[in-house]
């Protein structure tokens, strides 16, 4: 069991399609409740895992703290996944990095995961970059500098880009190919 967190925005439900394969969630509406979860199947080396789907945890315009009920519904969220916790897959966009990014982290890591529970980083959004790890190089620092460590990263896009004007494909079928079979790895 892998539960996915991270603010509204960040590329949850596309990082869900993309390893899923299809289109299966939607981003979540902000009148929904403060946090509600699904479970998805994603096949990850011939093995099946369910990836819990989240939606933002933080209250207010600036995200500057968790919205009521988070905590007791985060621990129903525990309470619902059979089999136990075996992975937390903090999903951030590149674009968006801000200090709720500690809220979520303490949230998870340390409220559901007890700090025992294994914790991995997918960053999105960088479809432009390149190398897509090279976001990873210029913010790590900045990470440690404000405690948030991992057991792992990826650095990825969960978008195909725009349809190829000169044959079949995309722009960015490359590079979501791979960012597809690096999230996959980092669940292993």
């Amino acid at each position: 069991n892998v539960v996915l967190f991270g603010e509204r925005g960040a590329g949850k439900s596309s990082l869900i399609n993309m390893l899923v394969g299809r289109d299966v969630s939607s981003p979540s509406n902000p009148s929904l409740a403060a946090f509600a979860n699904r479970g998805y199947a994603v096949d990850v080396g011939g093995r099946e895992v369910v990836v819990w789907d989240s939606v933002g945890l933080q209250k207010g315009e600036h995200h500057e703290a968790l919205s009521e009920g988070a905590g007791r519904n985060l621990q129903g969220l525990i309470q619902n996944i059979q089999g136990g916790l075996n992975l937390l897959l903090f999903c951030v966009n590149a674009a968006r990095v801000s200090e709720a990014l500690g809220i979520n982290y303490d949230a998870f890591y340390t409220i559901i995961g007890g700090k025992k529970v294994p914790i991995v980083l997918v960053v999105t959004g960088l479809e432009n970059k390149d190398p897509m790890e090279g976001w990873w190089k210029e913010h790590e620092a900045e990470f440690e500098r404000h405690g948030l460590t991992f057991d792992g990263h990826a650095c990825v896009t969960t978008t195909r880009g725009k349809p190829l004007r000169d044959g079949p494909g995309h722009w960015h079928d490359e590079q979501y190919e791979q960012s597809k079979l690096a999230v996959k790895e980092l669940i292993k």
